[in-house]
């Protein structure tokens, strides 16, 4: 489960259905769209989230079949050396079995798609500017690629396992039945997945909005425009600022509510919308409208909410 496309935490809908509103619904702001230009964009953001999908799906089933592995493996070791060993495993070690496991797939999987992301995000950025030149950054998106694998299977990943771990295990020293045991872990880890997963979902669309930072940077552009789903389930921070172009100064007044950088995080946990960085002439070509101060107020507002 999660809460919506976009995050708003009164409203619960299974994620494939959140998508695929989303999706839709950027399929019809396209053919809706005021100019080519614009509809061109909103397509590549389509094609970006569909990319930031498939890395959340391709995870979430490496994952279950990781657990089931590592299940298989805490079990066996138990039995042969006792739960100290498992308990008091470092976090390099319990890694290894986790990659042992399944997660090494689950690693592969995820680099794959970061490199489709970022294909995507090539396609947004030359949607605004053709001439853009990216070269440079060549580096510095390998270097954000690896943090990000390494703040998802280190940051978030292997520390939850851990705990659950050891939380169970310690049942063993009060002769409670291995069986019961590893029935309470794997009801534990499945328990913990679901938060795992919203944050990983929130760090992979942290990698994308990352990437278009880093490219405004570059091309020196201060201006963004936010782009994404505008249906029945989104945020009102969210509602208050699509398709309007925000420039630096405002975005650092933005505040999401969530404690998360607006920049790469936009509406927060579970967000679905981006911004893209714009330039002069096409917020011309596209008849962008440049958000006002009472936008950002209402954005704020809907934040606190």
């Amino acid at each position: 489960m999660l809460y919506c496309s976009c995050g708003q935490p009164t409203i619960t809908l299974m994620s494939e259905d959140a998508d695929k509103r989303a999706i839709d619904d950027l399929s019809k702001q396209a053919q809706e769209a005021s100019s080519a230009t614009m509809a061109t964009l909103i397509r590549a953001r389509r094609d970006q989230i569909r990319a930031e999908i498939t890395a959340e799906q391709e995870i979430e089933k490496a994952l279950k079949k990781s657990m089931a592995s590592l299940l298989d493996t805490i079990e066996q070791a138990v039995q042969a050396t006792g739960p100290a060993s498992i308990i008091n495993a470092s976090d390099d070690e319990l890694l290894d079995l986790l990659i042992a496991g399944g997660l090494g797939e689950a690693i592969d999987d995820l680099t794959t798609q970061q490199s489709k992301i970022q294909t995507s995000v090539n396609k947004v950025l030359t949607a605004i500017e053709p001439d853009l030149d990216l070269s440079s950054l060549a580096l510095s998106v390998d270097e954000l690629s690896a943090q990000n694998i390494e703040d998802i299977f280190e940051g978030v990943i292997v520390p939850s396992i851990k705990q659950n771990i050891r939380d169970s295990l310690r049942d063993l020293e009060v002769n409670v039945p291995l069986n019961t045991v590893m029935s309470n872990l794997q009801l534990q880890m499945n328990r913990s997945q679901g938060r795992q997963l919203t944050v990983i979902k929130t760090k992979i669309s942290q990698y994308g909005r990352g990437l278009t930072a880093m490219a405004s940077a570059v091309a020196e552009l201060d201006h963004y425009l936010y782009t994404g789903p505008r249906d029945g389930i989104t945020r009102d921070f969210c509602r208050a600022l699509v398709n309007l172009v925000v420039d630096e100064k405002q975005m650092t007044k933005l505040n999401n509510g969530q404690g998360l950088a607006v920049k790469t995080s936009g509406g927060g946990y579970n967000c679905r919308h981006s911004w893209s960085p714009v330039t002069e002439s096409f917020m011309q070509a596209a008849n962008l409208t440049k958000a006002k101060s009472s936008d950002i107020s209402k954005a704020n507002k809907g934040g606190k909410q």
